[in-house]
C-alpha cells in the first residue's frame, strides 16, 4: 500500500521538481538580465563621462588658442604701410581696408556743409 501512494505520488513529485527547475531558470534569467542591465548602464555612464571629458578638453583647447591669438593681436603692434595705399585710374585713393579715401580739403568742405544745414535748423 505503501508503494502505490509512492508510485502514485511520484507524478506529482517529477512535476514539483520539473516546476522548481523551471523556477531556477526563471529567476537565473532574471539574475542574468538584471546584470546585462546594470552593465549596460554602466557602459552608457562611462559614454557619457568620456563625453563629458572630451568636450571640456576641446573648450580649454579653443579657451587657449583664442588666448593665444589675442596675446598676439595685443602684442603685435598695427603699422600701416604707404603699400596698403591705392589709387585707380580715376584717381581715387583707397586705403588698407580697400575703402576710399576723401581728401582732407573735400573733408573740410563737407564738414562746412553739414554745419550751415545743421546751423539754419536750430534757427
Amino acid at each position: 500500500m505503501i508503494r502505490i501512494a509512492l508510485f502514485a505520488a511520484s507524478p506529482l513529485v517529477i512535476l514539483l521538481s520539473a516546476g522548481g527547475a523551471t523556477a531556477q531558470t526563471d529567476a537565473y534569467r532574471d539574475h542574468q538580465m538584471g546584470v546585462l542591465q546594470a552593465q549596460q548602464e554602466m557602459d552608457r555612464q562611462r559614454a557619457v563621462a568620456l563625453e563629458n571629458e572630451l568636450n571640456a578638453r576641446d573648450a580649454q583647447a579653443q579657451t587657449e588658442r583664442r588666448a593665444r591669438e589675442a596675446r598676439v593681436l595685443r602684442e603685435t603692434p598695427y603699422l600701416p604701410t604707404t603699400e596698403a595705399y591705392t589709387a585707380d585710374e580715376d584717381g581715387q585713393s583707397y586705403g588698407p581696408y580697400g575703402l576710399p579715401l576723401i581728401p582732407p580739403e573735400r573733408l573740410a568742405a563737407s564738414n562746412r556743409r553739414v554745419l550751415e544745414i545743421v546751423g539754419e535748423r536750430d534757427r
